[in-house]
């Protein structure tokens, strides 16, 4: 062991004397161009890496900015049932956050500026769990999205500020002093159905059912029972004051449960029933009936109001123009018309500049189909509508697709707008780790489409069936008998009609999955995968330069033995050995890569500095985004020396070979 660490030390003292000049104490021309053509190519490919890096890690930033770690669909249409979808999401472990989300594909028009755009539709109360949006918010604010008009008491009076255009209100009056409001969806029923919603203001809120009773109708439909989702119970509880299920149901006569009424609702109306306790131990109801689609005109909304007192004076109710509706103790109201403001909207910075929109304008939005199932149909077809919005801000994602066309509305406005009642496309999620996306997108999988216990059941039984017919009926599993000519390839066949046999088979192993889940790199893998393509290709267009300057390193060992060719005989002559010689020019190389490998690692780590620090627009209609990055991973810079040293070690071994073949004879006939 001594004797080897003394030869390497021999070795690198004649490799470093080498790596000099002859008579000066500077490098030599030849090494110099050696090192210079290393530190190129090390600089390029460390520029190259740290500026894609840089794009991805950009592009990955600006998407998770506004779009979600997983998006979670149906697998053959949108869902109405998401609030308890949204509860198993949301008790999934790895899971931070929930919220619903539709999308429509609209003009928008300001003046005489026009532009596609996609209206997003989000829920103000999730959606801060699951994306990031304040954050992303130039001008203005998500509070401009909200619908909640808010209520003054001022003694009898009860002043309602300006609620939104086309929103129907619901105003509770208990026997409290503060009422509440509350959201109606009017959206128009399918046909020969109505639609009916509870209003549970009890002191112990239970379960409604309607339970029919004319015999046309069999189902006993309950309004605040748990959902039955993937095999997973979800509790909806009515609290207090809440909306419970809202559903449609074929018309007919029910008898509701709770109070022993029979009830006649009607097809194509809206009913609300209300419950609440007027005196201890008694529950009192009453239904409310409307016509879903109230006739208003621009700039009004629908009031009504729902007063629960037991006793007390009467009530004034009063808008922003001036008051509207005088109620008595147990008197419930229609719906009246009030003056109302345009709904608010987000716009994405490059759309809002190709509007020349800015906070306050009022834009027109017109989608080509509005509604489902024939609720809009005109003697030409679908109907298009347009509705005016309000701009309440601007947000820029960073990410030009959004910002040239996302717009942002409250979930509720968007789905009045499309006519489609309580309907989302999706649900957004949002994990605790990006590293663990696999892992929790499977607990979500099997939350949502659990794999039923008869399904396991009946398979083992089918195997157990097939195996059986193995071993006892050889000739209905249709194994043939080996030839004696042929015993391996008879046994072969066995075997591989035994698997056939055993094995499942494609109506066995499909299994139908309700919901489809998404991550965002799957959502934009054309994008993530061009820019891999792209890193890989430059990486090893780059690399080939580390590559020549290898060769360079080689041409100019080359000169260098055959200069030193006494010196090496010399060397021989005195004990040294083939060995040696390959080593001392071995390491001799390995120090001109190094030098030239941190001269390269050096240039480019400071042409990355540089291009952060000038910060270089690009035009975001081409690149996506607005500038160009560059991110430096401690991890590509090991693989840049790395790969640069070894590439170095292989290609100086021709040299290193040269020089280790010289003999001492060939050698000290040059000796002058």
């Amino acid at each position: 062991m001594s004797q080897r660490l003394q030869q390497l030390k021999l070795a690198t003292f004649i490799a470093l004397r080498i790596a000099r000049s002859k008579r000066k104490s500077t490098l030599s021309l030849v090494t110099l161009i050696s090192i210079v053509g290393i530190a190129c190519g090390v600089m390029a490919l460390t520029v190259v890496l740290a500026v894609t890096d840089g794009f991805q890690k950009t592009f990955q930033d600006r998407i998770l900015g506004i779009f979600p770690h997983l998006v979670v669909t149906r697998a053959s249409s949108s869902f109405r049932d998401y609030e308890a979808i949204l509860e198993i999401l949301r008790q999934t472990e790895g899971v931070v956050g929930a919220t619903p989300l539709t999308g429509d594909e609209m003009m928008v028009a300001n003046g005489p500026y026009r532009a596609g755009a996609t209206v997003e539709g989000i829920d103000l109360d999730s959606v801060e769990s699951t994306l990031d949006l304040a954050s992303l918010v130039k001008e203005g604010g998500l509070a401009g999205l909200g619908e909640d008009p808010g209520l003054e008491v001022q003694g009898p009076t009860r002043t309602l500020r300006t609620p939104v255009e086309g929103v129907s209100l619901t105003v509770l009056q208990t026997n409290q002093d503060t009422p509440f409001v509350l959201v109606d969806d009017r959206t128009t029923p399918e046909a020969d159905h109505f639609r009916v919603k509870a209003l549970d203001l009890r002191a112990t809120p239970g379960p409604i059912a309607l339970e029919p009773i004319d015999g046309t109708v069999k189902t006993v439909y309950e309004m605040t029972a748990p959902i039955e989702i993937g095999g997973g119970r979800a509790p909806t509880p009515s609290s207090k004051g809440a909306w419970g299920l809202e559903l449609e149901i074929p018309s007919g006569r029910f008898k509701l449960a709770a109070t022993g009424e029979t009830l006649a609702l009607d097809a194509g109306r809206a009913y609300t029933l209300v419950l609440w306790t007027p005196k201890p131990g008694e529950t009192s109801s009453v239904i409310l009936a409307e016509h879903p689609q109230a006739r208003l005109q621009e700039r009004e909304a629908a009031v009504r109001v729902v007063d629960l007192r037991v006793e007390g004076a009467a009530l004034t109710w009063a808008g922003a123009s001036g008051p509207f509706v005088t109620t008595n103790a147990g008197e419930f109201t229609g719906y009246r018309a009030i003056p109302a403001r345009l709904p608010g909207v987000l716009l994405g910075k490059a759309l809002a500049k190709k509007l020349a929109a800015k906070l306050g304008d009022e834009l027109t939005f017109v989608t080509p189909l509005r509604g489902l199932d024939n609720k809009m149909v005109g003697p030409f077809g679908m109907l298009p509508s347009s509705a005016r919005f309000r701009v309440a801000g601007v947000f820029e994602a960073g990410f030009h697709d959004h910002d040239s066309r996302l717009v942002l509305s409250n979930i509720n406005v968007s789905q009045r707008f499309m006519n489609r009642g309580k309907l989302v496309r999706s649900l957004a999620v949002k994990t605790a780790s990006l590293t663990d996306l696999d892992r929790i997108k499977a607990r979500i999988q099997r939350a949502l489409d659990p794999y039923p216990f008869e399904s396991l059941i009946d398979r083992a039984i089918g195997l157990d069936e097939k195996l059986k017919t193995l071993v006892s009926d050889p000739e209905a599993s249709r194994i043939a008998v080996p030839r004696p000519d042929a015993p391996f390839i008879g046994g072969l066949r066995n075997v591989t009609e035994a698997v056939g046999l055993l094995k499942f088979s494609g109506s066995d192993s499909v299994k139908f999955n309700r919901f489809q889940i998404f991550d965002w790199k799957e959502k934009n893998s054309n994008l993530f995968s061009a820019l891999e393509l792209q890193k890989v290709v430059l990486s090893i267009f780059f690399f080939i330069i580390i590559l020549v300057g290898s060769f360079v390193v080689v041409g100019s060992q080359i000169m260098v033995v055959h200069e030193k060719t006494p010196d090496i005989a010399i060397l021989k002559t005195m004990g040294g050995t083939s060995g040696l010689v390959r080593l001392v020019f071995t390491l001799q190389g390995l120090f001109v890569a190094v030098i030239g490998l941190v001269a390269g690692l050096a240039v480019g780590l400071g042409m990355v500095a540089i291009i952060d620090a000038v910060d270089y627009e690009l035009e975001a209609s081409i690149y996506l985004i607005d500038h160009l990055p560059a991110t430096v991973h401690g991890s590509e810079l090991a693989l840049i020396a790395i790969g640069t040293l070894l590439c170095t070690l292989v290609t100086t071994q021709i040299s290193a070979g040269r020089a280790a073949a010289k003999t001492p004879v060939a050698g000290l006939r040059q000796v002058d």
